[in-house]
């Protein structure tokens, strides 16, 4: 897994410290440190780039701070769903292939 510094996250999404910050202390983002220093993963990238996307939209922190978690537990939904999608077809297969023989 790739790990971005606390500058390399600044220079790629074009935000403030303190809006990173905000993200840290409603634990919409959470920095892996590593010798007292903070990295950031990819998925923390993804989140600044919507964070920031909808607070040049106008949106006020505390809906960026809701639209985020909403996210989140759709992907969560999501990853879940094909979980259960992948078992589902690979018990259709198993058994229509014990069938045919």
């Amino acid at each position: 897994m790739k790990l971005y510094s606390l500058r390399s996250l600044i220079e790629i999404v074009g935000v403030t410290p303190s809006f990173i910050k905000k993200l840290e202390e409603t634990e919409l983002i959470f920095p892996i440190f590593e010798e007292d220093e903070p990295f950031y993963t990819e998925r923390d990238i993804r989140k600044l780039f919507l964070a920031k996307d909808l607070e040049e939209m106008g949106i006020n922190f505390a809906g960026i701070e809701v639209i985020l978690e909403i996210s989140e537990r759709m992907f969560e939904i999501r990853r879940e769903t094909d979980e259960v999608m992948y078992r589902l077809f690979k018990y259709i297969d198993k058994n229509i292939s014990e069938e045919k023989y």
